[in-house]
């Protein structure tokens, strides 16, 4: 076997590698001691044992802006965030919301349809919102849209800029590029090691030995030039960080280092990385798009204006605020600053977020997947205005009041026959309908003492050809009701916060689930209500809810 036969069968293999209540007299004296532009005090105050203040600057133009970087894989990083957003809606009046991935081009978001279908109570608002960000589904910003009504997201990122598309192609075409560069290096003293190694790999059945046989070929081959081995270590290194503008810097070397070498590419190598080069520059332009419109909100008023960002960009965008006067403090949240994984999206569920479809493919989710097709995104963006995100938050909030007021004392409002006292129109949103009529009061499986709801539910009733009719069967949550569902609504919503993380936190590593259901099935919707959600009625009849 000649040198070339080995480095395009290593390219083939190794590609997997790279692709990857009431304020206190003494609370108000406090906050007027933090002066409006007084940014990094403000930051630090609002981000206190959930992230750290990692760099501040004072300006004197326009509203103080709070960087929150993160990783877009960590749920964990999220609900942090989404504290901190809490606090500075509730002690800094902030009321705007800047936000990566939300495009100038697409509608205003509006959360009308969740307020409507929680008939405006803020505890069930802030404890569905809270469901849906433990779960991976929406984003810090997205939580505190949904549950504060006079919150506003701003779009800061244009679809030219954004929608240039990193697909598996271009993202491993720095390695492909690499590889074929060290090629040229390999000498005729190189080919019986290569040949060697290639009969080894060829002899072994088990997938894990041969995978590492593999990574001992392609080390051999980019290891016979220094500058391709530096670059290799370089994307290798899970620890460092490089932004978008290093980045582009990077591939850019590496595509100028082949065309000097004269390397000989296919026309596809090629094109894919020209894709990849496309994309970094997009990603580095966004920075300047990005602080150019956050600037245009700062002007608006005094509060804080958060500026949701993935960390590839803070550098470009301090330097940026920092040129234009404007003060600033990047806020980090712990489980980024701390590498910590716990409960992070797998890459495949993460890929998903991609398409803007739910992080779940089985159970509910895969369900309202089946009814509402996705859209052809490639970037993340805001969830909310999804048809399956607004479906799967009707179907909690219908299913969690019917369950509270059907069994919770007094018990039914009207009865104890179907309807219940219920109108047609109290469980008719955007895309679920409910028959009052057909809920039933049931014995729980297996527990004759304990009551259940049983009803079915008609997910787009509007489109003949995708309606779709699913049962739930819910009750009350056997344990004690933490007492975090206090009166004191800025206490609640941070408690329900902190209890989301810690139940993240729980969690070991990265998390690839299907579904969001546990094993037997069910779901605890809100802190008082579990359920279960299937495709028959007798499959919901049976599946116990108290017995956990």
């Amino acid at each position: 076997m000649n040198k070339r036969l080995a480095v395009t069968a290593v390219i083939l293999l190794v590609s997997a590698f790279f692709i990857e209540g009431c304020n206190t007299a003494q609370e108000e004296k406090e906050k007027v001691k933090l002066d409006a532009q007084n940014i990094e005090a403000i930051a630090r105050k609002a981000c206190e044992g959930v992230g750290v203040v990692s760099r501040a600057s004072e300006g004197s133009i326009g509203s103080p802006i709070v960087i929150l970087e993160e990783n877009h894989t960590s749920v964990a990083g999220q609900i942090q965030h989404a504290i901190t957003l809490v606090r500075l809606y509730n002690n800094y009046g902030m009321r705007n919301i800047a936000l990566e991935g939300y495009l100038k081009e697409h509608k205003k978001i509006s959360t009308g349809w969740f307020n409507e279908a929680s008939k405006g109570d803020l505890a069930v608002k802030a404890q569905l919102a809270a469901r849906l960000l433990k779960e991976g589904e929406i984003s810090s910003a997205e939580f505190v849209k949904l549950v504060y009504d006079d919150i506003n997201l701003h779009p800061i990122e244009i679809k030219s800029e954004y929608s240039v598309e990193l697909d598996d192609d271009a993202s491993r075409a720095p390695a492909v590029y690499l590889l074929k560069t060290a090629e040229l290096a390999l000498t005729q003293e190189d080919v019986p090691t290569l040949q060697r190694l290639q009969s080894e790999i060829e002899t072994l059945d088990d997938e894990v030995e041969k995978q590492e046989k593999y990574k001992e070929l392609y080390e051999h081959i980019i290891s016979a030039d220094s500058w391709v081995k530096a670059k290799f270590d370089i994307m290798q290194d899970q620890n460092r960080m490089m932004t978008a503008e290093e980045m582009l810097s990077f591939v850019q070397e590496i595509n100028d280092r082949a065309i000097k070498k004269q390397v000989q590419f296919d026309p596809q190598e090629q094109e894919a990385m020209l894709r990849n080069i496309a994309f970094w520059d997009g990603r580095s332009k966004a920075s300047d798009t990005m602080v150019r419109y956050t600037s245009d909100i700062a002007a608006q008023g005094r509060a804080p204006v958060p500026m949701i960002i993935g960390a590839a960009h803070t550098e470009r965008i301090c330097n940026l605020l920092t040129s234009a006067n404007r003060s600033y403090a990047v806020v980090t949240p712990l489980a980024l600053k701390n590498q910590n994984s716990a409960g992070n999206l797998s890459i495949e569920m993460f890929y998903r977020k991609y398409k803007r479809l739910s992080v779940y493919s089985e159970g509910i989710s895969g369900t309202l997947l089946e009814v509402f097709p996705p859209s052809k995104i490639k970037k993340p963006e805001p969830v909310i205005p999804e048809p399956w995100l607004q479906a799967k938050a009707e179907i909690y909030l219908f299913t969690d009041r019917i369950a509270r007021s059907l069994l919770d004392p007094p018990g039914p409002p009207g009865g104890n026959e179907p309807p219940y006292g219920f109108k047609d129109s109290d469980f008719s949103g955007n895309w679920v309908q409910i028959d009052p009529g057909k809920i039933q009061i049931i014995s729980d499986t297996e527990d004759s003492q304990k009551k259940t709801v049983l009803f079915p539910i008609i997910i787009n009733p509007n489109d003949r050809k995708k309606r779709k009719e699913i049962w739930a069967k819910a009750g009350g949550v056997s344990l004690p009701t933490p007492p975090i569902l206090t009166t004191d609504e800025r206490k609640m919503v941070e408690s329900l916060l902190e209890k989301a993380l810690s139940e993240v936190q729980e969690q070991s590593g990265e998390e690839s689930k299907t579904k969001v259901e546990d094993e037997a099935g069910r779901v605890q919707i809100t802190l008082k209500t579990i359920a279960t959600f299937a495709s028959s009625k007798d499959t919901a009849t049976r599946t116990a809810l108290h017995q956990i």
